[in-house]
């Protein structure tokens, strides 16, 4: 592919939980100019909000009426100032953006396909569609799972599969710090949950581990569900979102790493970062059985399917086996972002 410049249309706030798309575009942004454009954002007064931040362009349209699709002609023109005559490649996180593709006619274009988007709550009428036509116009699919890779495999050589990985030093330093002062008073053992909590949170799993002698914290924003759903215990802790630098030291705080998945649409092809993250930080982890965990980490981390053998797979993991641990610290190393990013890097390239 022929580019100088890179335009990532995102679903994701680039300041909201960090995770595949701003470890991504960051690393990429090491190699040529990144824009970073989000969905608008309600506002009183029409505007474009651009900011640097880790070494990406972040434009933020700012809206009186957000539309659907979220591209409007206000932000193309933004864009193309941005582009200033360079040659862009498009790279969409969401097929809702996929104006900027006919924006830039003959520009390559990547769809990184981190999430079956359609499966989640709220998702627009018209994205089955509009993935459909991304898919077939794409020069290369990247995709963040296995699951999501055998769905899509079917189209050829585009489709590679890239899983999501992780910054090990960053969240390997929990082992050697203290824990933040959120969770340094809590009751052992300390079971926690790192993410965003919405619809593919199983609660049943969550109010089963709080009916047990533990403290549970779920670290996160709560989106698209009723927090009040959630159970209110006095052994029950929301920090709500907290930022990426200080992760390493609330694992610090925590006995087990939770991953209280539900078993339904909007996790049936999910590729949990937090995966490789939890295990980096030598914590045992829980899952319920999410397809790409079993297949990727089943041997490194214990998979429960129900609420009651989930917290009391918990319990027990909060006494670790040392080789467990061990070997889910050599398997996370493996899976380097810088590592993964050089191989993308590499693949466009070569196309």
């Amino acid at each position: 592919m022929t580019f100088d410049c890179i335009v990532v249309g995102s679903h994701l706030r680039f300041d909201g939980v960090y995770q595949r798309p701003q470890h991504i575009v960051t690393r990429l942004g090491r190699h040529v100019p990144v824009l970073f454009l989000e969905e608008p954002f309600p506002a009183g007064v029409d505007r474009s909000e651009i900011r640097e931040t880790g070494g990406v362009t972040v434009l933020r349209p700012k809206r009186r009426t957000p539309g659907d699709p979220p591209v409007d002609l206000a932000t193309i023109v933004a864009v193309t100032a941005w582009v200033d005559g360079r040659k862009p490649l498009i790279w969409l996180y969401t097929p809702m953006m996929l104006e900027l593709a006919d924006a830039f006619a003959g520009s390559p274009l990547v769809f990184d396909c981190m999430d079956e988007l359609s499966a989640f709550a709220f998702a627009p009428a018209a994205l089955l569609e509009r993935e459909a036509a991304l898919l077939e116009r794409a020069d290369a699919i990247f995709t963040g799972g296995r699951s999501l890779f055998e769905r899509r495999r079917v189209l050829g050589e585009r489709v590679k599969l890239y899983s999501s990985g992780v910054e090990f030093e960053h969240f390997a330093s929990a082992r050697t710090l203290e824990p933040h002062p959120l969770l340094a008073a809590l009751p052992a053992p300390v079971c926690g949950y790192v993410g965003v909590v919405d619809e593919r949170i199983e609660i049943a799993c969550i109010e089963a581990l709080a009916d047990r002698a533990c403290s549970v914290v779920l670290v996160g924003p709560i989106v698209k569900i009723d927090p009040v759903v959630l159970p209110r215990r006095t052994n029950v802790h929301f920090t709500g979102q907290l930022s990426y630098a200080i992760l390493p030291e609330i694992l610090a705080g925590l006995d087990v790493a939770l991953m209280p998945f539900a078993r339904n649409a909007a996790t049936a092809n999910i590729s949990p970062t937090k995966t490789p993250e939890y295990l980096a930080a030598g914590l045992p982890v829980v899952s319920t059985p999410i397809a790409d965990v079993v297949a990727s980490y089943g041997d490194v981390v214990t998979i429960a399917a129900d609420p009651e053998a989930f917290a009391d797979a918990a319990l027990a993991a909060a006494v670790p086996s040392r080789e467990r641990i061990a070997a889910g610290s050599a398997r996370a190393r493996e899976v380097g972002w810088d590592t993964i990013v050089a191989r993308m890097w590499a693949d466009l390239r070569r196309e």
